[in-house]
């Protein structure tokens, strides 16, 4: 009975073999036997296109970093307790507005000492001229000495040299009492206040620092081999980390004559509206300036570029014989969905743009359709 039941089983293997323990097929081995019969000679449906050379802009590439158009610490004109301040770290200020207020006490004391030291001078002056207008007919018809008319002259010359005198010292005063208010040089972003209210200060001491943004340089450090191409008013876009997407047009301003002995690099400064204020000093840039001139180049479509399993090489499938080659490719910008080709590829080839997970280095390929360039 035993016996009889055994060959049931066996006889049921040859024609339900999973009913007797032996495992389905699994999705990987269903790949494997895909990939072995496209290894036999089934071809892969692909679309292609072809490499198209087009003349794009030529372009010198460089990177820096964003500083301030004007930069200043500002230190007071005269030693003092501070008294007030008015501006705080971020706070925007405009060209001579009073930003911080020292003790004025000591040069308000000066000045009202000068003021009276000048309406003394002014008074002894007149007195001087209504003297010598009294002795003016005197003098004529010979009741005083030539002598004495002189001397009376004289002393009119002096009072209006002291009178002048005074009023040199009243400017200095008033300056002294104007020099405690501390203005903003020019407009722009307080960065820093590391002075405090009732510190005392001297000339050298830093009260705060002011920036001015708007606009905004980027210090390019440009390669020498391509400095020479630059001229003042190129233009120049520049992409940021902080505004992923975004980009920015400024001019080519300032160009040092000099290069730097040690990175062989020129320093190129591209100057930027920043009306909205985005940029910021110490951002990082990444600038294009296009040249006049243009270049031959390579283009595929984006969706021909993938990558290599590992991820350390960009690489494109070329078509030939009814077979697809791995191209490995070095890849540039993007433009309108059409990759640059800086070497692996040359124009006129024939790249597959779908079914790059079924294919391989000498694939056996089938075109189903062909894609048109853009």
């Amino acid at each position: 009975m035993r016996l009889k039941h055994l060959l049931v089983c066996a006889g049921s293997a040859l024609v339900l073999l999973p009913a007797c323990g032996t495992p389905a097929p699994t999705p990987e081995s269903t790949a494997a036997t895909a990939a072995a019969a496209t290894s036999a000679g089934t071809p892969v449906d692909v679309q292609t296109a072809r490499a198209e050379e087009r003349q794009v802009s030529l372009v010198v590439r460089a990177t820096g970093t964003f500083i301030p158009d004007e930069s200043s610490d500002v230190t007071p004109q005269v030693a003092g307790t501070i008294v007030q301040t008015m501006a705080q770290v971020g706070d925007v200020v405009k060209a001579g507005a009073v930003i911080v207020r020292l003790d004025d006490r000591d040069a308000r004391i000066r000045l009202n000492q000068v003021q009276a030291s000048l309406q003394q001078a002014e008074a002894e002056a007149a007195r001087a001229k209504q003297e010598l207008q009294r002795n003016a007919d005197l003098a004529k018809s010979g009741d005083i000495s030539r002598s004495s008319f002189d001397r009376l002259t004289s002393q009119v010359a002096i009072a209006d040299a002291a009178v002048a005198q005074v009023k040199a010292q009243m400017a200095a005063a008033e300056k002294a009492v104007d020099d405690t208010l501390i203005r903003a040089p020019f407009s722009g972003h307080v960065s820093a206040r590391p002075s405090s209210v009732g510190e005392y200060v001297t000339t050298s001491v830093k009260l705060l620092t002011l920036v001015r943004i708007q606009p905004i340089k980027l210090n390019l450090q440009v390669p020498e081999s391509e400095a020479s191409r630059l001229r003042r008013g190129m233009s120049v876009e520049v992409a940021v980390p902080a505004h992923e997407g975004a980009v920015f047009t400024g001019t080519v301003g300032a160009m040092n004559v000099a290069i730097d002995p040690n990175s062989r690099a020129m320093t190129v400064e591209a100057h930027f509206p920043n009306t909205d204020g985005k940029l910021t000093p110490g951002m990082f840039g990444s600038a294009e300036v296009r040249l006049p001139a243009t270049e031959s180049a390579v283009f595929v479509p984006s969706a021909a570029v993938t990558r290599l399993a590992n991820g350390d090489a960009s690489v494109v499938f070329a078509l030939e014989g009814g077979q697809a080659h791995v191209k490995v490719v070095q890849v540039a910008d993007e433009l309108n969905g059409m990759r640059r080709i800086i070497s692996g590829v040359a124009a006129g080839t024939e790249v597959a743009i779908t079914a790059h997970e079924k294919l391989f280095d000498g694939a056996p390929v089938k075109v189903s359709s062909h894609a048109q360039a853009r």
